[in-house]
């Protein structure tokens, strides 16, 4: 399993899903199920969960892998983002809303050459973002418009029911 996943790396760099010229890899420690499907997926489903434990509707977005890890954008004043500044995990879903679900940790990251960074992954992967819609900017992370969102694997990360 260990060369498939070498494969699934340099197969991913051809297909411009990790910037050019770095040495980036899948997100470490998902099933490679998971991490298969990450690189053929345009968009990924993601659920956060409540207050009182339960998890959310699971919500489609646009994403970019990049530094071993799998980064988004949301509003601060979405219930996802509201909920990812509390602590709450994420859980991923690459194959639809009603899962299955991989639990991930979540940081919200401001960094604006970062923004930069998966805003130039967008372009290459969406064509609304190529013609400069829905795009992360240095600007709108840096004054706190936009939260840029890194996900990370961790010791409770594996695949979950629905």
């Amino acid at each position: 399993m260990h060369d498939r996943r070498q494969i699934l790396c340099a197969l991913c760099a051809l297909f411009v899903l990790i910037p050019a010229g770095s040495a980036q890899l899948l997100p470490q420690g998902l099933p490679l199920e998971i991490a298969e499907k990450l690189m053929e997926a345009k968009h990924v489903y993601v659920a956060t969960q409540r207050q009182d434990g339960s998890r959310s509707r699971a919500a489609p977005v646009w994403f970019g892998i990049m530094e071993g890890a799998i980064w988004f954008t949301t509003s601060p004043e979405s219930h996802k983002g509201k909920r990812i500044r509390r602590g709450s995990p994420v859980f991923l879903s690459v194959e639809g809303k009603k899962g299955p679900f991989v639990r991930l940790r979540a940081e919200i990251v401001n960094d604006g050459e970062k923004a930069e960074a998966l805003g130039k992954i967008y372009e290459r992967k969406y064509w609304l973002a190529w013609l400069g819609f829905f795009r992360p900017s240095k600007a709108r992370v840096e004054s706190g418009q936009t939260l840029l969102i890194r996900l990370t694997a961790d010791e409770t990360t594996g695949t979950t029911s629905q």
